[in-house]
């Protein structure tokens, strides 16, 4: 996937505009995009008083419209308008389900992404069409409000990597030398709004629990037992829970508490197992609003 390399180019699924890198279509405008999201509330009313009772505040999806100008050069300039054209119809266009990824990059902050679909398309016909200039109105929709950095972090935790022998030893002595990393880990959000981490554990363990130890709320699974092939996928944000690629929400223990990563505050992270050496990988990325 081709991704911006330049301060006001941006990208939906690897087709970059706007910028030097955008050729004939270039962005006027970006509403939405540095704006908050609109909020859903559950404020309620206060029967015959007047005045609410606050509830909380959540941010609904993310609506991003550019305005767009294409245009050709020189002579030829209507029909390489009309390449430009085309390509827009090819890139921004509506899909079924999922989203894409919209990669914006704004002067020092580097790569940042989304994850939108194309919801609406108008390319104008007026007088500078004739000429070899056209203007569209391109509408982005994020089911998910967030800005991410485009680069993911990531740790690899083990749960035997921490481990320190103690004295006196009982021979014979027995080493484990399987994977790599340590226990435990520290998140650091360096965006401006909480994220949320997945998490991957691959290979043979029983009972692996993950433990933020910053708040006390911990994933556990009491019930499990992983054999050196299988692999359970953790995702907070959507809060699912996957075995071998099939949904398995049933194997989280009762107590567990979801828990995500406030900005700017370290979350530090803690990995056991019963029994084993699966290794866990976390990956996140910053987030901002």
């Amino acid at each position: 996937m081709t991704t911006p390399a330049n301060a006001y180019v941006f990208a939906f699924n690897g087709w970059l505009f706007g910028g030097v890198d955008g050729g004939g279509v270039q962005v006027l405008t970006v509403d939405g995009l540095e704006d908050l999201p609109t909020l859903r509330t559950q404020d309620e009313g206060r029967g015959y008083s007047d005045g609410m009772f606050t509830g909380r505040d959540f941010l609904n999806g993310r609506t991003i419209t550019m305005q767009l100008q294409i245009m050709g050069a020189g002579a030829g300039a209507g029909s390489d308008m009309q390449t430009y054209i085309q390509q827009l119809k090819q890139y921004l266009i509506s899909q079924t389900s999922g989203t894409g990824v919209l990669q914006i990059y704004l002067p020092s902050r580097g790569v940042q992404r989304l994850n939108a679909r194309v919801r609406a398309r108008a390319i104008r016909i007026d007088p500078n069409y004739t000429y070899g200039r056209a203007e569209a109105t391109v509408q982005f929709y994020c089911p998910d409000p967030r800005i991410y950095n485009d680069t993911v972090s990531t740790f690899t935790l083990n749960p035997n990597g921490g481990n320190m022998r103690t004295y006196p030893e009982t021979f014979n002595i027995a080493y484990n030398i399987t994977g790599s990393g340590t226990t435990s880990a520290t998140v650091t959000n360096t965006g401006n709004y909480e994220t949320w981490g997945t998490f991957t554990i691959t290979g043979a363990c029983t009972n692996p629990r993950i433990l933020n130890t910053t708040t006390g709320a911990f994933l556990s699974f009491p019930a499990v037992t992983m054999t050196a092939t299988d692999t359970l996928v953790v995702n907070t944000d959507l809060k699912t829970v996957t075995f071998n690629g099939g949904a398995a929400r049933n194997l989280l223990g009762n107590a567990s508490t979801w828990f995500s990563f406030p900005p700017a505050t370290p979350t530090n992270i803690n990995y056991s197992v019963a029994s084993g050496a699966a290794l866990c990988n976390l990956s996140y990325r910053d987030a901002y609003i």
